[in-house]
């Protein structure tokens, strides 16, 4: 009867010795599959579980330890030979935004993201597998007092680049700000609080639908006339202001051919000071029909950076 039982006990333990060898080389198998799918780094082959020798990371005596040297043919496993580099600096940035109605003061956990390759030699050839960690911090931004119109934004953008550096970048904000840092790192929370004291506005850059078609029709000679409304005129008051218009009179598509192939151009220009209004005269001829202009235009002065802009405008005549 003993003799039975320690037979049986045998033959289960010669049995589970397989199968953890066998699901061994199934899970080195799987990862090194994806591994290789990506491309790039080249991908370990199912390792064989030999006396003294570990599977990837788990150091064993004599292998990979400081010290040794390794020799062709060896088996040498650095399970912790890892490589990490942020994704790309935009990955782990975060724009918010700021205006006239939002508040001064926002907090948030940021997530920051690593990527990299965690490595090992067997033999005299390295293997390695794609690997990452994320890591988060709480971060504070309390801006003060200021004054924004209310079309105006402010953009800024909160980078974490890694768990103990944050950073901000203040290029698309409206005024120049100085920038005081004060971080708390301890086992139960990881902060940094970000004062933003701010100095003179920068000139302002042109904005969405400054210009818009206030009226078109025809003027007292039957000439086509058009009037630009300045949405921005009270701010920038003072200013000088050049406008240039190109564009053309849609094409009837039930029209003669003689008119589809001369159909009507339009360009005109002008300086101004800014003005809620500003007028122009586009044809000696006002004709009905759909027309569609590009309106380009340049602010001069201190509030202005000086950048050119445009917009598309479409207006029908009856």
């Amino acid at each position: 009867m003993k003799n039975t039982i320690a037979a049986a006990f045998l033959i289960l333990a010669a049995t589970s010795y397989v199968s953890a060898g066998a699901f061994d080389d199934l899970r080195a198998t799987v990862p090194a599959a994806a591994s290789e799918a990506a491309g790039g780094v080249k991908a370990p082959p199912p390792p064989h579980q030999q006396p003294g020798h570990g599977q990837p990371g788990h150091e064993q005596p004599g292998h990979g330890q400081p010290g040794h040297e390794h020799h062709p043919g060896e088996d040498q496993h650095h399970g912790h030979e890892a490589d990490y580099q942020l994704l790309t600096k935009d990955n782990n940035c975060r724009n918010w935004q700021f205006t006239a109605q939002t508040p001064n003061v926002r907090t948030e956990e940021v997530i920051g993201e690593t990527e990299g390759f965690d490595c090992y030699w067997k033999g005299s050839d390295k293997y390695c597998r794609p690997t990452g960690e994320y890591f988060t911090r709480e971060i504070t931004v309390d801006i003060g007092p200021r004054k924004l119109e209310s079309w105006e934004k402010e953009s800024l953008k909160v980078c974490l680049e890694s768990q103990t550096f944050p950073r901000l970048d203040t290029t698309e904000m409206l005024y120049e700000y100085s920038v005081a840092e004060e971080n708390t790192s301890s086992f139960f929370k990881k902060a940094t609080k970000f004062t933003l004291t701010p100095g003179a506005k920068k000139p302002a850059k042109p904005g969405l639908n400054e210009l818009t078609v206030a009226s078109a029709g025809a003027g007292p000679a039957g000439e086509l006339r058009l009037v630009l409304n300045d949405t921005r005129a009270g701010y920038f008051t003072g200013e000088k202001i050049d406008i240039t218009i190109d564009g053309m009179k849609v094409p009837d598509p039930n029209a003669p051919i003689e008119e589809l192939l001369n159909f009507v151009t339009i360009s005109a220009q002008g300086s101004f000071d800014v003005a809620p209004t500003y007028e122009f005269k586009l044809l000696d001829k006002a004709k009905a029909g759909q027309y569609v202009i590009t309106v380009k235009y340049t602010r001069s002065g201190p509030l202005s950076t000086g950048e050119a802009s445009s917009t598309t405008e479409i207006f029908e005549i009856k």
